[in-house]
Parts: structure tokens; sequence; C-alpha cells
């Protein structure tokens, strides 16, 4: 499967406090298949539209989308929206990005699975993670199976005909290294990180890898510079990317193992959730090893933890359940507040498309529109087209009071 470049950022989700006193709708995506700007130059033409029939200031059409945003982000987003004012209608255009943003995904599974135990385990230093995963590896190499790599393997493969599991990627474990030295210069990674992406955006890979390498052997702290890093080598698309993407992020993960907010996290669960077959068994050895050591993991570990299977089809299911909870959950937000709430396929033919579609059909009070377009034409024409299939549909179901 080739890698979609998923450019992980901070952003601070804004929603401006705007006094209106006509009608609005709110559109809301996760850019995952449009940009910030075709969004925009679309909802600014469906502005138009409504502006030429119904007279301007009649109705306000408003953009709060956020680029990677799950289902129980936009949750969150409806709270934060009502907390400003009532909105008449809401058009949602998500559920996409749960399949590699595990996001509240952990939560949600201790919600259907009450009787979870838990345990308890003893807080360590990064030096202790460290250590203890570079025994498991050591063990694993050796097909020799210790207690614990046999619980990680069979929590991973179950009971079958294998008794031994080597892993192909060896993390380097940077952190046990003498000359290993925190690097607290933050906005010089960051300018570092910035740059490095600029030249993946431009598909130079091989000079984003010649300027990232050395930095990190000379300051190999920064964890967001190993996403950067594992980032290159997936989007080259090169042989045995994967392999060496994967052992970035597992780098990137070892040396701040302890940080939640650890962009390398996020690493395992793209390589974990976007790709089929062995590289999955090595996210889910590595993360289940990590787990005994880690007092409080994060979502993102807690998710794959979760999911637990190398199996796509499993995978692809339980995550659906998950997107048709947080529909339930939006329908019923959206009764209470009285909106009106509009589900959106995606403009590219893709399985979530059904998936929306489907649940719709077997819902009451939500409606569904089909926005798939022709990428093929012209760009000013398919921004012409998305708008006007969205303001005959508002139109057609009587979204307008006026």
């Amino acid at each position: 499967m080739k890698f979609k470049i998923l450019l992980v950022s901070v952003v601070l989700l804004f929603v401006s406090a705007v006094t209106f006193a006509g009608e609005s709708i709110l559109y809301i995506s996760d850019n995952t298949h449009m940009s910030d700007s075709f969004s925009i130059k679309s909802l600014d033409m469906l502005q138009t539209f409504i502006d030429d029939d119904f007279g301007k200031d009649k109705v306000n059409v408003s953009n709060v989308s956020r680029f990677d945003m799950n289902t129980t982000q936009c949750l969150e987003l409806f709270d934060s929206i009502y907390r400003r004012g009532h909105q008449d209608a809401i058009v949602l255009m998500i559920g996409d990005s749960n399949y590699h943003n595990l996001y509240g995904f952990s939560k949600y599974m201790k919600s259907v699975n009450l009787d979870r135990p838990i345990t308890i385990k003893s807080p360590k230093t990064v030096s202790e993670v460290n250590n203890e995963m570079l025994k498991l590896y050591a063990v694993a190499n050796k097909s020799t199976l210790t207690n614990i790599v046999s619980t990680v393997y069979n929590k991973i493969m179950g009971s079958g005909v294998k008794t031994s599991f080597v892993p192909k990627v060896v993390p380097n474990f940077y952190v046990l290294n003498s000359n290993f030295k925190k690097d607290d210069n933050v906005m010089a990674t960051l300018n570092t990180y910035r740059y490095a992406w600029s030249l993946i955006k431009q598909e130079k890979y091989e000079e984003a890898k010649a300027f990232l390498i050395p930095i990190i052997e000379s300051k190999p702290s920064q964890s967001m510079l190993y996403y950067a890093l594992g980032s290159a080598y997936l989007s080259e698309n090169s042989k045995d990317c994967e392999l060496k993407a994967l052992q970035c992020f597992e780098d990137g993960v070892l040396v701040d193992p302890l940080n939640k907010e650890n962009i390398c996290y996020k690493g395992l669960v793209l390589m974990y959730m976007l790709y089929k077959g062995d590289i999955t068994s090595e996210v889910l050895f590595f993360a289940r090893g990590l787990n005994e050591f880690i007092t409080f993991p994060n979502d993102e570990l807690e998710s794959i933890l979760a999911i637990n299977t190398t199996n796509h089809d499993e995978k692809v299911k339980v995550i659906n359940n998950w997107i048709i909870s947080d529909m339930d959950k939006l329908k019923n937000k959206a009764i209470v507040s009285n909106t009106k709430l509009i589900f959106s396929s995606y403009p590219d033919d893709i399985p979530i498309n059904k998936l929306i579609a489907d649940y719709v059909k077997n819902a009451s009070r939500v409606l569904y529109i089909d926005n798939k377009i022709d990428s093929k034409e012209n760009a000013d024409f398919i921004v012409y087209r998305f708008a006007r299939k969205l303001y005959d549909f508002l139109k057609e179901h009587k979204i307008f009071k006026i």
C-alpha cells in the first residue's frame, strides 16, 4: 500500500463566536481528501449561490474543518460549537481519518469491554524501559524464548504453529549509548522538522534523508525528527521502506517513551493501520513489549493493544463499529440541539462512503449527500460542481427556512 503523507502538527482548533441573526450552516470535514483551499473556495461559492437566491445576510455558511480529525474529535468539537451558539444545519464529511487517527479509540474500547482487567505496573525511567526492550529483542533474535517473549508473541499471533518470533526490525536503542544527551532546544528542532517536511513535500527524499540522518546521530533525543525521517522513507516507497520507517518510529518512541504526545506513536499507528502483512506483526511485537514496561501507556499504544490483530479485515471491522458508535452520538447531539444533520460522502470512491450511506439508510432524522466528484476535471470546475451539488441538496431538502 502506497504511503499517504500525513504531516502531523500541533493545531489549535478555534471556533469563533460570531453573532448572526439569520440561519446558519456549519460545514465540518477532516480534509483528508480535500485541501483547506478547496474547502474554503467551495464554501465561498456555496455562500454565493445562497446569497444570489435568498439575499445577503439570510444564511451564513461557516467552516471549522481540521486536517486528520476523526469522529471522536468531531464529537468534542460539537460541544465547543454549541457553547458558542445554535447551528441550524451541520454537514459532516468525517470518518475516513478514523482508520489511522486512533485518538479516543481506547476509551471507546473500554466502554464496550467494561470487564477488562487493569494491571498496576511499577514506574520505570526512560533508561530502564530501553534496557528492558533491549533484552526483549536480544532474546528474540537468539530464538530462545523467555516468559516475557512468549507472552508478547502469544498476544500477537495466538497459539499457532510457530514457536518463536524473530523481529526483522530492531531499534538502535540510542538512549543506552554513553554519549546520549537530552536536547532541550525545542525551537531549533521545530525549524529542522519543518525544513525536512518541506523537502519531503517537494519529493526530495534523498535530500531529506541526508539532512536528517546526521542530525539524529549527533542529537538523537528529539523524537519528531525520527517521525520525519520515517515519513521520508515511506513517501519514497523504495525497497524495504516499511522496515526502515518502522525502525525510525520505534527509535523515536524509545528516546522519549514516557511522553504521551510523542509523535512517533502516531507513526506506529500509521504502520499498523495502513499496511498489511508482516509489518503489522512487527508493530504489535514492539507495542506489546513496550506495554510491559510503561506504567501509563498513551492513547495510540493502548489502541493498538486493544485491536490486537494482524488481520486487516478485522482491524477495519472494529474501526467501523467505532465510527458507527460515534455517528450515533453525533446524531443524538443534533437531535437534542434541534439541528439538521447531514452526513456527506468523500469526493473519492472509497469504502467509508458505503459505511456512511448504509448508516444513514438505517437511521432516522439524518440525511446523506453523495458528494463524489471526478478529479480528472478542471480544478475550478470541480469546486463549482461540489458547491452546486451541495447547494441543490440543501434546497431540495428544505434545509433553509426562508
